[in-house]
């Protein structure tokens, strides 16, 4: 029982994550950066999965004009989900 709502509250928050992520992209594409408090909340959740993929783009391909930070977000956390459930 409570393995199954721990599972299910991590499912969540994994989904929250990725939901997260997406809605940075899109509001970085309509909103300048730090130009809101949502905005900077969001930054809050989704910037230790992004800077990650940030650096490691800066060290491959420096100067590139398009963020790839938020596809290797989702990798990391689909990696950290698999460790996860795989433990439970």
């Amino acid at each position: 029982m409570i393995t199954s709502t721990l599972a299910v509250a991590l499912s969540l928050l994994f989904r929250f994550l990725e939901g997260a992520i997406f809605l940075d992209v899109i509001l970085s594409w309509v909103m300048p950066r730090g130009g809101n408090s949502f905005v900077n909340l969001l930054h809050v959740f989704t910037e230790p999965f992004m800077r990650p993929g940030r650096k490691l783009q800066q060290k491959l391909i420096p100067g590139l004009m398009i963020d790839f930070s938020p596809i290797i977000a989702f990798i990391i956390i689909d990696i950290i989900r698999g460790i996860v459930f795989s433990i439970l």
